[in-house]
């Protein structure tokens, strides 16, 4: 099971992937809070899915945008920081 965070059209969807097929999704309005609004969103969508973190394989982004948008960076730095623990 993973997580997949997409950045698209100034909206970030959090979604809980099986198998590539979305099992659950949250969606953020992107104003420029993303980087309080993104770990809480996770850890709901863990809870309404009744999982922990070590249920999650991996964590991954998908972007509209550029490497340098702030938005993608936060997310992408969410991504590498659980992917580093899941290893250990």
């Amino acid at each position: 099971m993973e997580i997949l965070i997409t950045i698209k059209e100034k909206k970030v969807k959090v979604a809980l992937m099986e198998n590539e097929v979305e099992r659950d999704v949250l969606e953020i309005v992107e104003e420029h809070s993303l980087s309080q609004q993104l770990l809480p969103s996770i850890d709901e969508l863990l809870k309404r899915n009744q999982l922990i973190s070590k249920d999650i394989e991996k964590m991954r982004v998908e972007s509209d945008r550029d490497e340098s948008f702030t938005t993608t960076r936060i997310a992408q730095a969410a991504a590498n920081a659980w992917n580093y623990v899941q290893q250990k």
